[in-house]
């Protein structure tokens, strides 16, 4: 892909996120002037971009949806959520269009006819003219009369002879173009985009309405109109007006219309309209009172205003009348001779022929202020390949490892050396090199961290489209979008999330009706919540709909089998709750296209464990229920605490350890068959990691046992080691190839003396 259609890729995907979450507020709050104007700007940019390139159905659809935004913007339709839908289903398709373009640099095949019925929806939805006309609003006829009165006002004789020659008995092209009269607050360039017509052979501009008096006129609003005779080909002069193809109008003349009108002998003086306007303007000036001392410079101007007019007209003739009542001004101090004059060469006010639709109307005003053109202002940011950042990463996993080197060599040049000052040495430099990596390994994880928003705001669009389907009312909450995490425990995070909020408007939140009969508002709360907890991530999802009938969960996983008549008598409530997270699992009476087919819940868990978190659910019957997440800050970086096992070593991770004890073995108790200790006046099973990993068992030493304490799946756990290790970070690499299938081990991190050190996964272990 060329660079410049990734860029362009790349600003359309964010254009379009900000589009979507504008339009959604402004259906929440119709009156909020900020979502409007920001999302006119989004979609206007977008369809300006997107003219670079060879993609005219994604700007056909651009140019009608900025026309309604345009229209809501000026307060002459109101939004509705029939109005809502239909636009989001057109930026929908836009954002099909950008990932095909993505991967294929071209817009589908059946993109034209798509946009062509799209187009034709929001338009007629809007009541914005006939669907034919603005699907295809090149297509235009017109009465042989009409165009020859048309060509004679736009035109003058000599440039309808001109482009009667260079057509050489050819059909040629009238091109008509009236932009909106708010057409400069889209940052548009009419007469720019009129005088790049192709081939063009004659060129006229017209005033649509009469101009007012200076003092009432207004700078900001476009009142002209151009038109052009061209021999290209009917396609170039519609991929030049595809931007704004409702305003042009491309009518085929045969060359006989040409010379009907280059044979027109009438003694009439006949002038463009722009020329007229010229002439008039200096007839206004010249009526003017004027100081004795400005007088000659006056008529001067006039004069040469007017002159240089005529001579663009193709009346040189005219200009020699002009200097000599310039001259007859001058002498007699009065200005009337050359008004006289200049009035001469005016023909009568005549009404333009009506060839091209799209007619404004004459009462419409520009509502835009020039204020309203500032872009919305954004962070300074850099677009980097995630490769690169990855690889710099990799970088800095290798300088931990080496770093990590340093305390074995200053350990060995005292040990196996004698040389208590070189370790001291290494040991020093160890800790410059340390502070630095440290701070290289946070700058890189810096830029590796990303806001919770960026997943936060693709659901408001999506529990609408549900709780609309649902036919419930809801309305979501978003609370710490800006807490950052790394990128890649992020995208971890939407699926879970998806799940949780499918089910909380599912199963959690009651329609209207029962919300009013519980003596509830109508409108249901979901609240999307984000905030840092130490080095964790705490993700809520809280609802205030029904809440979860704790013997409900338990019938139902009885009757599926998931727990035995022994468990059904002496489960909590708390752990009835948990039960939802089992594979299979569904309190759905019926399977729908939303759920109930048991496979989302048990996702959800596998997918925060697989990230290394931690879910949890609470729930109160008929208030509501809250699912908690809690995530490592990072992916990438791994703290880890080596434990000895006889003479092997491994680690632990380092959230899991909530302390570490000396059991003495008198203190050891069994209970049915299992051993356990007192550990704060709490009942804690000892599980010894030799049997976890079905290694022979080691003998003690000493009258005590070392005890790492653990907490999994909420329960407290001691593990118990032959010795304890140090704290360290690392980067753990997951086990590959035939290794990828053994059970128990969460990955592998490389040591400082170049040891294998082997990071269990307790989760799955205990």
């Amino acid at each position: 892909m060329n660079e410049l259609l990734a860029q362009f890729v790349a600003e359309a995907r964010d254009l379009l996120q900000e589009a979507g979450e504008d339009l959604l507020a402004l259906e929440r709050t119709p009156d909020n002037e900020e979502a409007i104007n920001r999302l006119f700007r989004s979609v206007h940019t977008l369809k300006g971009s997107s003219g670079l390139f060879e993609v005219q159905p994604l700007t056909q659809i651009l140019h009608a949806a900025e026309d309604i935004f345009q229209s809501v913007r000026e307060h002459t339709i109101l939004l509705t959520p029939e109005m809502v839908d239909l636009t989001l289903k057109t930026l929908d398709q836009v954002g099909q269009w950008i990932e095909h373009l993505d991967q294929h640099e071209v817009l589908p095949a059946n993109a034209a006819p798509i946009a062509g019925e799209l187009v034709a929806e929001l338009r007629m939805h809007f009541d914005r003219g006939p669907a034919a006309a603005l699907v295809n609003p090149f297509a235009s006829k017109a009465d042989a009369s009409i165009v020859t009165a048309a060509l004679d006002r736009w035109f003058s004789k000599d440039a309808i002879a001109h482009a009667a020659k260079a057509a050489r008995e050819e059909p040629i092209n009238l091109v008509s173009y009236l932009p909106e009269e708010g057409c400069f607050f889209k940052g548009e360039d009419p007469l720019h985009l009129a005088m790049q017509i192709p081939q063009m052979q004659a060129f006229g501009i017209e005033e649509r309405l009469p101009w007012p008096a200076l003092y009432d006129l207004n700078p900001f609003s476009c009142n002209l109109g151009f038109h052009a005779l061209s021999t290209a080909d009917r396609p170039e002069l519609e991929t030049l007006f595809r931007c704004v193809p409702s305003q042009v109008t491309i009518t085929e003349l045969a060359a006989s219309a040409l010379d009907d009108s280059a044979r027109n002998d009438s003694s009439e003086l006949i002038l463009p309209a722009v020329v007229e306007v010229l002439l008039r303007e200096q007839i206004d000036l010249l009526q003017l009172d004027a100081p004795i001392e400005e007088f000659a410079g006056r008529v001067c101007s006039a004069t040469q205003v007017a002159a240089n007019a005529l001579r663009f007209a193709g009346h040189s003739e005219g200009v020699a009348a002009l200097q000599t009542a310039q001259a007859k001004s001058l002498a007699a101090g009065r200005a009337e001779p050359l008004r006289s004059a200049i009035a001469a060469l005016r023909r009568p006010e005549v009404e333009s022929p009506g060839i091209v639709p799209n007619q404004p109307a004459s009462g419409r005003a520009a509502q835009s202020g020039p204020g309203e053109a500032a872009e919305r202002a954004g962070p300074r940011t850099l677009r980097v390949d995630q490769q690169k950042v990855d690889a710099l990463m990799n970088l800095i996993g290798e300088l931990v490892v080496a770093k990590n080197s340093l305390p074995f060599l200053a350990r060995r040049a005292e040990q196996q050396f004698g040389s208590r000052e070189l370790s001291h040495e290494i040991k020093d430099q160890y800790g410059v090199i340390d502070r630095i990596a440290q701070e290289l390994q946070g700058a890189v994880m810096a830029i590796r961290m990303m806001p919770v928003g960026q997943v936060f705001q693709r659901f408001p669009r999506l529990v609408r489209d549900l709780a609309r389907k649902l036919g419930k009312q809801v309305d979501l909450v978003i609370e710490g979008e800006d807490t950052e995490a790394d990128k890649n425990v992020i995208e971890s995070l939407f699926d879970p999330l998806l799940h949780m909020v499918r089910n909380s408007l599912d199963h959690g939140v009651e329609s209207p009706e029962q919300r009013s009969a519980c003596g509830k508002p109508s409108a249901a709360r979901v609240k999307l919540l984000a905030r840092r907890d130490g080095d964790q991530v705490v993700i809520e999802v809280i609802d205030d709909g029904r809440g979860i009938d704790p013997d409900a969960i338990k019938r139902k996983a009885y009757e599926r089998g998931l727990i035995d008549e022994a468990r059904l008598a002496t489960i909590t409530d708390d752990e009835a709750t948990m039960l939802v997270f089992a594979a299979g699992f569904s309190t759905a009476e019926s399977i729908s296209d939303v759920s109930g087919r048991g496979v989302g819940m048990d996702v959800v868990r596998n997918a925060v464990e697989k990230a290394g978190g931690r879910i949890a659910m609470t729930s109160v019957k008929g208030v509501g229920t809250t699912v908690r997440i809690d995530l490592p800050l990072s992916m990438a970086v791994s703290r880890v605490m080596t434990v000895a096992l006889g003479k092997n070593l491994f680690g632990v991770p380092m959230d899991l350890i909530h302390g570490i004890v000396k059991v003495p073995i008198g203190d050891i108790v069994r209970i049915k068959g299992c051993e356990a200790f007192v550990l704060r006046d709490r009942v804690v099973p000892l599980v010894r990691l030799t049997q976890l990993l079905d290694m022979p068992e080691e003998p003690v030493a000493g009258e005590e046992i070392a005890v790492l304490v653990v907490r999994v799946n909420g329960q407290t756990i001691g593990l118990g080691i032959s010795a304890f290790g140090e704290g360290m970070e690392v980067i753990l690499k997951p086990l590959e190839g035939m290794l990828a299938k053994i059970a128990g081990y969460a990955g592998t991190a490389l040591l400082g003396d170049g040891r294998v050190l082997l990071v269990l996964d307790l989760k799955e272990l205990i």
